[in-house]
Formats: structure tokens, C-alpha cells, sequence
């Protein structure tokens, strides 16, 4: 788990019944960074998935894991000495077999940095 550790929550708006608007601090001091990379840190793509993955978990209040990953789209790096505060949307439907159908995106201001579109079953 990254919560609390790589990243913190620091306010969940809720837009609607099924969507969430998020702000994130990321912490620039994390290992991760040490490895990915030196100089010039970026989270991992793997990570960005993750923190939706626990954001629309905490969200939900049931424990969840990435199941299908329709789209993902990376238009720009996230630099966490640039942009340490993040906004994350997530909008869900759920699905009939104990899945959410995710749509998600990781943005700063007019700078989108994630877009992911796929399910997270419930564990």
C-alpha cells in the first residue's frame, strides 16, 4: 500500500453519486525515487494505477485489485519536485460481478498526466 507513505490525501470532493475529485500530495523523499529515477525523479506508471486503485478502495470502503486495464494513456511524466499536489478523478460503475468499471484520470491544472479506463474487482 502507497497511502500514507508515497502519497497522502489531503481532500475527497464528491462530484456526484459515482464521482470523486481527489487532491494529492506526493511525497518527493520516497525510495521509489531513488531508483526512478537519480536526478530526475518520475512515478512509475505502475504507481499512478495504484493510487487510483487505493483512492476509489478508501472511497468504496472494499479492499480492490486492478483486473482489466482497457486504456491507459501517459501524456506527460509526473516530476514530484514539479508537481507534488495532484488532483485524481475517478468516476465508477458497478459492474454485476463485484467489479467497478473505472475512469479515471491524474491532472494539475491543464496538465493531464493519466488517463486510465478499466475494472477493479473486489478481493
Amino acid at each position: 500500500m502507497l497511502l500514507n507513505d508515497f502519497y497522502k490525501i489531503l481532500t475527497v470532493k464528491e462530484l456526484s453519486d459515482n464521482e470523486i475529485l481527489a487532491e494529492i500530495l506526493v511525497n518527493p523523499e520516497h525510495e521509489i525515487f531513488k531508483g526512478h529515477f537519480p536526478g530526475n525523479p518520475v512515478v512509475p506508471g505502475v504507481v499512478s494505477i495504484q493510487m487510483i486503485n487505493e483512492i476509489s478502495a478508501e472511497q468504496l470502503g472494499k479492499k480492490l485489485m486492478t483486473s482489466k486495464a482497457r486504456n491507459i494513456k501517459f501524456p506527460a511524466m509526473i516530476n514530484p519536485n514539479t508537481h507534488p499536489k495532484l488532483f485524481v478523478k475517478i468516476n465508477f460503475t458497478e459492474g454485476k460481478d463485484s467489479s467497478f468499471k473505472v475512469n479515471a484520470q491524474i491532472f494539475f491544472e491543464d496538465i493531464v498526466f493519466l488517463k486510465f479506463n478499466g475494472s477493479f474487482s473486489v478481493v
